[in-house]
């Protein structure tokens, strides 16, 4: 009796029935469970795409690893380095400054956090990528300009390079060729009393990272001159770390520690924790979505409690001959939790065929973007497979679920009242 109940669900799916309007519901039920589907999958990969390029973008500016030291600038950096270096899974360290300054033109001001790195590092090629038609190794390169001296001579003299974000350009009006001043809070001992550390700096170049937070407040200049201007001899403030897989950072952070055993108070951040409210924002919204939108395979579901309910009423002769030659109300009520599951799963896989094409198409075709608002110039869609499996299987799994109340009502049909009336 194993194979009965599939033969006869399959019929019953199939076969012409004396209700058209049944038919019409199965259809209904199918098409339901499949645009739930499909909708859920393409806001997954869409939601998934998001998430992966904001972390790349994110990691492309940050590094995967920060090594800092508590209270200060590290002294002796170059031995710090060795040690570093010294860990496995380790691609590169740039030792960098990070010190808060004013930069002000003729009509403006604001603050800033100056970056100062070595354009030959990793850092600095990764400034690269940000700027385009010139290196960073140019960017930050000291600039000959002319000027006018107290006799009215012409004379050229070096100024320090700076480059800018594209949102700092445009509220300053700051663009590549024009000198700023840079303001340090530290203050020297003037005839005049305190003051703080002047200097003018040459616009090289803009960046653009698609991340407006820090185009706005982050400007970089060569790590030379950030120890010079803000007063910190041969020390840096910290090194960035980049690893080669970036899903084990938080591991090789912890090996780094173990390494820098020292009394000077390092520590060390991995970019989990960087942007942990970031990423728990991004995983709850993602969940949430996924939740929501699993009410529209909700909703198809009553679609099919509705055709069986139907189609019970509509075969009870059925069911009361095949109780009478022996088949139990467990096989009946078989009978229905298949067709249900065969209608729940043909509507899943047509969705997920569905949504994998659609996915395919937005991605290959793209959807544009502002790229003033958000950090990509379209939508981005990530397939990952693993996705898709689990809305397939809590899409079939809702569909079982829509078939306990037929199934069971059916199994509890009296066949000697049916065929008396029958």
């Amino acid at each position: 009796m194993a194979s009965v109940p599939v033969k006869i669900a399959k019929r019953y799916l199939l076969s012409r029935r004396k209700e058209a309007f049944i038919n019409i519901i199965t259809i209904i039920s199918i098409l339901g469970v499949a645009i739930g589907v499909l909708v859920i999958n393409m806001t997954m990969a869409i939601m998934t795409g998001f998430e992966y390029e904001l972390k790349k973008k994110i990691l492309e500016v940050d590094s995967h690893i920060v090594i800092k030291r508590a209270g200060g600038s590290i002294p002796n950096w170059q031995e710090t380095e060795s040690v570093i270096r010294s860990v496995e899974g380790i691609t590169s360290i740039s030792p960098f400054t990070y010190n808060q300054a004013l930069i002000r033109t003729d009509g403006s001001s604001t603050g800033v956090l100056i970056r100062g790195v070595e354009p030959q590092s990793d850092g600095g090629a990764q400034l690269s990528k940000y700027l385009e038609g010139i290196s960073a190794v140019e960017a930050l390169a000291q600039q000959k300009l002319p000027r006018l001296s107290e006799t009215g001579e012409e004379e050229e003299i070096d100024l320090p390079a700076i480059v800018i974000g594209r949102e700092l350009s445009q509220s300053l009006g700051l663009y590549p060729g024009m000198t700023v001043s840079v303001l340090s809070p530290q203050v020297g001992s003037t005839p005049l009393g305190l003051v703080p550390k002047f200097r003018r700096f040459y616009v090289s170049a803009i960046y653009k990272s698609g991340l407006v937070n820090y185009e706005s407040s982050l400007a970089y200049i060569d790590l030379n001159e950030a120890q010079k201007f803000f007063r910190l001899g041969n020390q840096v403030g910290g090194f960035e770390v980049r690893v080669s897989d970036v899903d084990s950072a938080p591991q090789i952070s912890k090996l780094i520690m173990d390494n820098l055993k020292d009394p000077l108070g390092f520590y060390a951040q991995d970019w989990t924790l960087t942007n942990k409210p970031l990423w728990d924002a991004i995983k709850l919204e993602k969940n949430v979505y996924f939740i929501v939108l699993l009410l529209i395979i909700v909703m198809a579901s009553f679609s099919i409690i509705s055709t069986l309910v139907l189609l019970v009423l509509e075969k009870r002769g059925d069911i009361a001959v095949l109780r009478t030659i022996g088949a139990t109300s467990g096989t009946v009520g078989n009978i229905f939790r298949i067709q249900g599951a065969l209608i729940g799963g043909i509507g899943t896989i047509l969705g997920l065929i569905l949504g994998y094409v659609g996915c395919v198409v937005l991605k290959e075709y793209g959807f544009p973007l502002d790229d003033r608002i958000f950090p990509i110039s379209e939508v981005p869609v990530r397939i990952e497979l693993f996705n898709f499996a689990i809305v397939g299987i809590a899409s079939f799994l809702i569909c079982l679920l829509a078939t306990i109340y037929p199934s069971k009502r059916a199994s509890l049909l009296d066949p000697a009242s049916i065929l008396r009336y029958e």
